[in-house]
This record gives C-alpha cells, sequence and structure tokens, in this order.
C-alpha cells in the first residue's frame, strides 16, 4: 500500500476531488496549510495551501499521482508537490481490519 501526499493550490481542490472520485477514490484527508517553497512571493512569509492524503493499493498509486499532477497544474511556480511513501499496514479502529479492507 502506498500514502500519497499533495500540496495543491487551495482553488484546484474541487477539481481535483472530482477527478478522484471519478477514478473511484472514495475517501482522502484534506487540511489547511501554510507554508513556502524555493521561490517565496516577495513580502509574504507563507502562501495558503491544502494538503491532501490519500492510501491506496500499490497498482493504484501511479494513476492516482498521474490525475492529481494533471488536474493540479497551472504551469506557475507554487503549483505544489506529491509524496508517495509506502505503507506497512492500516487498521480500521472501529472494525479491527487492516490492510486494503481498512483503505
Amino acid at each position: 500500500m502506498r500514502k500519497i501526499e499533495a500540496i495543491i493550490r487551495s482553488k484546484k481542490l474541487d477539481q481535483v476531488q472530482a477527478e478522484l472520485r471519478s477514478m473511484g477514490i472514495g475517501g482522502m484527508s484534506v487540511a489547511n496549510i501554510r507554508g513556502f517553497g524555493n521561490q517565496r512571493t516577495p513580502g509574504r512569509d507563507f502562501d495558503e495551501k491544502i494538503k491532501i492524503e490519500i492510501y491506496v493499493d500499490e497498482f493504484q498509486a501511479d494513476k492516482v499521482v498521474e490525475l492529481i499532477i494533471r488536474t493540479a497544474k497551472t504551469g506557475k511556480v507554487g503549483d505544489g508537490k506529491v509524496i508517495i511513501s509506502p505503507i506497512d499496514n492500516i487498521y480500521r479502529i472501529r472494525t479491527g481490519e487492516s490492510g486494503p479492507k481498512a483503505v
């Protein structure tokens, strides 16, 4: 399994969410964050962004990443990042299920 973290522009969230749903990705966590990259905006310490976390099977990871990049890209500085991390296991607290069933 994989954890996909995407840091994107706030205005792109609805588009990314709709595309993920159309792909069959039903669950994600979303948080408002602030940060800056290598190229800061003069006079501003932090930019407002959205962080999305998604847990998927290995075979879905590349397609999900491609979808996020295609949907969130504007071609301008500050479009964001996508990070993929391996997951050893996931547990659903309510039922005790683990692995892909817990996603």
